[in-house]
Parts: C-alpha cells; sequence; structure tokens
C-alpha cells in the first residue's frame, strides 16, 4: 500500500515538474525584430490604413468606367383615372376656289356637307413606355480624364499613408523595447548594488561585534541598503508599466510577461548620416502627400474649368409605348440622338470659383514650403542628438571605467582603515550611477538611431507586408 501511494505521489510531482518546465522553455524570448513585426501585425490604425488604401484602389478602378458606355433599360407608367368625355361637335364642311387656297387654309365659304360629331367617353387613360438605352460621353471638357488622375493620387496618398503609419509603429515599438531593456538591466545593477551593500554590512556587524567600528557605522550601511532596495522595489514597478506599455503595442493582455533579448554590447558605431537633408526632401512620406495634395488642388481647378466649357454626348435608344385603355401600342423602335450643351452666361460664377481653386493650390503650395522648411529643421536636430547619444556613450563608458577602479581603490583602503565607510558608499553609488547612465545611453542611442531612418525617409513599409 505505501509502495503504491509513493509511485502516485512520484507520478504527480513528475506531471507538475513537466508542466513547470514546458511553461518555463514554452515562452517565446522576442528580439526587437520578433516585436516589430507582431505590433506590425497587431496594429489597428494600420489595418484601417490598409483598408483606405484597398479603398483607393476599387475608387481608382469605379473611375476607369467613366470612359465606358453606360447600358440601362427604364420604364415608366402614368394613369389618369376619372377623365371627362372629350366631346367634338359637328360641322358643315367649308369649301376653298382651288385646292391651293384649301391648303393655305383660304376657304371661301361652307358647303351643304356635314360632318357629324364625335363623343369619346373614356374613364381613364394608362400610358406605359418602356426602352433600352446606351449613352456615350463624347466630350467632357475634360473631367473624366482628370477625375481619373485624381483617383490615381488618391492611390498613391494611401500608399503613403500607410508608410507613414507603418514608420510610426516601429518608432514606438522600438522606444518600448529599449525602455524595458533599460529598466532590466537597471534592476540587475540595483540587485548587484545590495549584495554589495549586504556583505559590506555583514562586514561592518563584525568589525562592530569585535568593537573595531561603532553602530552608527553600521547603521551608515543598513540606511544605504534599505534606500537600494525601495529603488529596486521601484524599478520592478517600473518594468511591469513598461512592460504593459509594450504588450499594449504588441496586442497581447496587458499582464503578459513579455521576454525580449537584445544584444547588451555597448561598443556602438556611429551611423552613416550621409545627405539626411536630401534624403528627407526626396523621400519623407509627408511632403509626398503634400506634394500629391497640390496635384489634386490643380486638378480640382481644372474640372472647375470644364464645368463651363461645352459637353458632348450620343445615345441610342431602343423604345415602344401602349396606351391600355385605347388600346394602342407601338412596336419598340430604335431611336440615335446627340447632345450638346455649351454654357452662355452665369453671372461670372465660373470665374470666380477659377479664383477660389487657384487660391486653394497656392495654400497647398504654402504648406509645403513650411514644411519641408521644419522637416530640414527636424533632420537637423535628430543628427545633432543621434551625435551626442554616441559621445554620451563614450563618455559614460569611460566613467564606468572610472568608477570601478575608483571603487577598488577605495575598497581596498576601506579595508586597511584608510577609508571611512562613507566614503565607499559614496563609491559604490557612483559605480552603480555610471553603469545606468551607460545603460540609458545605449538605449537611446538605439532609438535615435530608428528615430534617423524615420525623419529621413528611410523607414517604410515592405511591399510584402501591405
Amino acid at each position: 500500500m505505501k509502495k503504491s501511494i509513493k509511485i502516485i505521489v512520484n507520478t504527480i510531482v513528475l506531471i507538475a515538474s513537466t508542466v513547470v518546465f514546458s511553461n518555463a522553455f514554452g515562452q517565446k524570448v522576442m528580439t526587437l525584430e520578433d516585436c516589430r513585426r507582431q505590433a506590425v501585425e497587431f496594429n489597428k490604425e494600420l489595418k484601417a490604413a490598409a483598408l483606405q488604401n484597398k479603398e483607393a484602389q476599387v475608387n481608382q478602378e469605379v473611375a476607369r468606367t467613366a470612359y465606358l458606355p453606360k447600358f440601362g433599360f427604364s420604364s415608366s407608367l402614368m394613369h389618369r383615372p376619372n377623365m371627362d368625355p372629350i366631346s367634338m361637335p359637328g360641322y358643315f364642311l367649308p369649301t376653298a376656289d382651288s385646292e391651293a387656297d384649301a391648303m393655305a387654309g383660304n376657304f371661301s365659304g361652307t358647303s351643304n356637307v356635314w360632318k357629324p360629331g364625335t363623343t369619346i367617353d373614356i374613364n381613364s387613360l394608362t400610358l406605359i413606355n418602356s426602352s433600352f438605352q446606351l449613352t456615350q460621353p463624347v466630350y467632357a471638357g475634360g473631367k473624366i480624364r482628370y477625375s481619373n488622375q485624381q483617383a490615381d493620387a488618391g492611390v498613391e496618398i494611401a500608399d503613403l499613408s500607410l508608410n507613414m503609419k507603418y514608420s510610426d509603429i516601429i518608432e514606438q515599438t522600438d522606444k518600448a523595447f529599449w525602455q524595458v531593456a533599460t529598466v532590466e538591466e537597471n534592476i540587475l545593477i540595483a540587485e548587484e548594488y545590495i549584495k554589495m551593500l549586504t556583505e559590506l554590512e555583514d562586514q561592518m556587524s563584525a568589525m562592530y561585534e569585535v568593537g573595531l567600528q561603532p553602530a552608527s557605522e553600521k547603521l551608515k550601511v543598513t540606511v544605504q541598503k534599505n534606500e537600494a532596495e525601495l529603488n529596486l522595489l521601484k524599478a520592478k514597478n517600473g518594468l511591469k508599466v513598461a512592460k504593459m506599455y509594450l504588450n499594449q503595442i504588441l496586442g497581447q493582455p496587458l499582464d503578459t510577461d513579455v521576454k525580449i533579448s537584445h544584444d547588451k554590447n555597448t561598443d556602438v558605431h556611429l551611423i552613416n548620416f550621409g545627405d539626411g537633408i536630401t534624403q528627407a526632401e526626396n523621400k519623407r512620406n509627408e511632403l509626398k502627400i503634400l506634394e500629391k495634395q497640390k496635384e489634386l488642388s490643380e486638378l480640382d481647378a481644372k474640372i472647375t474649368r470644364a464645368d463651363y466649357l461645352p459637353t458632348v454626348g450620343v445615345s441610342a435608344q431602343y423604345a415602344n409605348y401602349w396606351l391600355r385603355d385605347l388600346y394602342e401600342t407601338t412596336d419598340f423602335q430604335p431611336m440615335l440622338a446627340a447632345q450638346v450643351s455649351i454654357p452662355i452666361f452665369q453671372w461670372g460664377q465660373g470665374k470666380k470659383k477659377m479664383r477660389a481653386a487657384q487660391l486653394k493650390v497656392q495654400q497647398v503650395e504654402t504648406n509645403l514650403q513650411n514644411t519641408n522648411d521644419l522637416i530640414n529643421l527636424e533632420v537637423m536636430q535628430v543628427k545633432v542628438q543621434v551625435e551626442e547619444a554616441y559621445e554620451s556613450i563614450r563618455i559614460a563608458k569611460k566613467s564606468v571605467a572610472e568608477a570601478k577602479e575608483s571603487l577598488d581603490e577605495t575598497r581596498a583602503s576601506f579595508d586597511v582603515g584608510l577609508n571611512t565607510t562613507a566614503e565607499l558608499l559614496s563609491s559604490q553609488a557612483k559605480w552603480v550611477e555610471a553603469k545606468a547612465k551607460l545603460i540609458e545611453a545605449v538605449a537611446n542611442f538605439e532609438t535615435l538611431k530608428t528615430r534617423w531612418q524615420s525623419v529621413t525617409g528611410n523607414l517604410y513599409m515592405p511591399e510584402e507586408e501591405k
């Protein structure tokens, strides 16, 4: 019996261990590229931009149909109830001296020939008309052509907007990723700092017990350790918040304990800036969109002018009608028609509308120039920030090395009684601060590299992902 119970317990432990093992190793560790990919797949704003892109493509196809003939069928019914009888009185036929006078309506008298009157007595009248119609525009002042050009520009604007949204998502993802990485590294440094303080606290306790140090020296270390533990608690809470933000971008539950992997090497290289302003002027989506909006405004002006030009169209009909109450009907008969419409006078309306359209073009041009100036300024600012971040890493690495050397010397002097506890604590704190600044500098540099790609227009959505 005891043997059976032991086997069952061992089986349960084995199963539990297997579950824990599989959970621990089943959790995916995400790199920066993994986070970018998942953020792009999840983002709802990007999906909305993709749908707008498809909508613009459909509108482009719709605009193409304006060149084609239109075929349709129409039918109408007219019914008039309760009609009064139609009476035509009788009369003597008139006479004329000749056929020519009769045809001209020149009657000379009245004959003795009587034409009896008649009465049409119908209660209602119903007219049914049916026709097949084919219409084809011939000339519309260029409106069809300009409308198609606007549809083409709409597709390009939608594509550029999709790239803009993609660039924003990548920037947000990188920022959130490196924020998590920074806090995680700071937690490791804080834990290492607490370990150092714990060892020093134990050493001070031992020295106090043998009377080599007063209690106040030990308390200095304890106070510093308590503060470090509080900072560690704040850092862990900060990590939870940072992961929540990353999870929100990735489309995961906010409480997901996301695991990330990144290169911890602090040996970074300054990027090749090239001619950033020229790149931005040629590649920035914002400028391209404004250029397309300028094109749309110019096309609007042309369409406005086309509204006051002659229009020509042709149509072909195949129609019949049926007077039901009079029992009259016709077979379907073909009919060709052409229509020409020429605007003549609208109290200067066309000229005023053209003036308004030209003013709109000028507004877009001004906005384009202003945006171009702002983008040039933004490129120069980001370049300075990248250079500053790179220099900060160099200085931070130097500070870490110097702080470590100072800590080692202070520790050695403290062990032989040449330095005080306060000096050792200060040296340890400076070493921790230097390491934290180095981590923050590296993360800032990596984020700014992505920012540089964005401001120069080199961060765009791959075609296979659209």
